[in-house]
């Protein structure tokens, strides 16, 4: 359990202005709507999501925590778990910093849609994402094959301001700057079958395009309890996953049961195990542990045997 660190405060006061998440300088309507059902439909207009997050500075702060280092150098990891609420962020920064000198091909984020938005139920973009270390392009090859293979479809205004992917992104191009992207986002009407079919796309599609791929869940865990209360909520979440009891996924309290469930039967295909890194609440990183409404966030890799 991740107890406060003292130096926090610091990157508290930073991430006051991005604590409900990322905006972008743009409204839905702007965008285009895609329908791949339609023969004109257009693949190739690539267009960039400009989020409105903080600076090198912080994220670099974050980086610069304190952590607990595990060498992955020998190690075959397919997919994790991270959260994407900001107050967070040394968490965040842990978990890929135990990554610096890995190379990936494409990394698959997948988290909620906060506000389902949009037509579909598993969203898309097409756009190149910016960041504070340079442009983050997504990956046209990739996302073709898995829409090809799944209910998968572009709809730019609804995941441009979603924050579960706007936040992840200065991480994955710091870590793996040669690296594309596929954000995806899934409504939380996706149910088990549709995560698994998603979760057999990706998978799929990276063994015939012969891709390097990192599957990330960005997903914030228990929610509005107090400390006590969400540390038990995460036993329960840890042990599940842990136990790849599937049939639990949908009881536990996460915002995003589907990232979760898509996750980890990506890790399934892959042989994987998965192996716990960290856990803590808002209420520990703050150092207010009287807080009844916390978020709480959990990290771990999936392992392939």
């Amino acid at each position: 359990m991740r107890e406060v660190n003292p130096s926090f405060a610091i990157l508290t006061i930073m991430i006051l202005s991005v604590f409900s998440g990322a905006a972008i300088f743009a409204n839905a309507a702007d965008f285009p709507v895609y329908d791949k059902s339609s023969s004109s439909a257009d693949r190739s207009v690539v267009g960039i999501h400009t989020p409105d997050i903080e600076g090198k500075d912080f994220f670099e702060t974050a980086f610069n925590f304190q952590s607990r280092e595990i060498d992955v150098s020998s190690k075959n990891i397919v997919a994790g778990i991270i959260p994407h609420h900001l107050l967070a962020a040394d968490m965040i920064a842990e978990f890929f910093k135990n990554f610096e000198g890995e190379n990936y091909d494409t990394v698959v984020l997948v988290g909620p849609n906060h506000e389902n938005d949009g037509r579909r139920e598993i969203i898309t973009s097409r756009y190149n994402w910016e960041t504070p270390y340079g442009l983050l392009k997504y990956d046209r090859e990739f996302s073709d094959g898995i829409m090809d293979m799944s209910a998968m479809d572009v709809e730019e205004g609804a995941i441009y301001d979603e924050h579960s992917i706007a936040s992840e992104l200065a991480f994955i191009k710091r870590t793996f700057p040669d690296a594309k992207i596929l954000p995806i986002i899934l409504k939380s009407t996706v149910d088990a079958g549709e995560a698994a079919d998603l979760a057999r796309g990706i998978y799929e599609t990276s063994e015939k395009q012969h891709k390097k791929v990192l599957v990330l869940a960005s997903a914030d865990f228990s929610h509005y309890k107090n400390s006590t209360q969400a540390q038990a909520d995460d036993a329960e979440s840890i042990a599940a996953i842990n136990d790849s009891d599937f049939d639990s996924v949908y009881d536990l309290a996460v915002d995003s049961p589907a990232s979760i469930y898509a996750v980890m039967e990506f890790g399934r295909f892959s042989g994987a195990e998965f192996s716990f890194l960290n856990n803590s609440n808002s209420a520990l990183l703050l150092g207010k542990l009287g807080l009844e409404s916390t978020t709480s966030y959990v990290t771990g890799y999936f392992v392939s045997r």
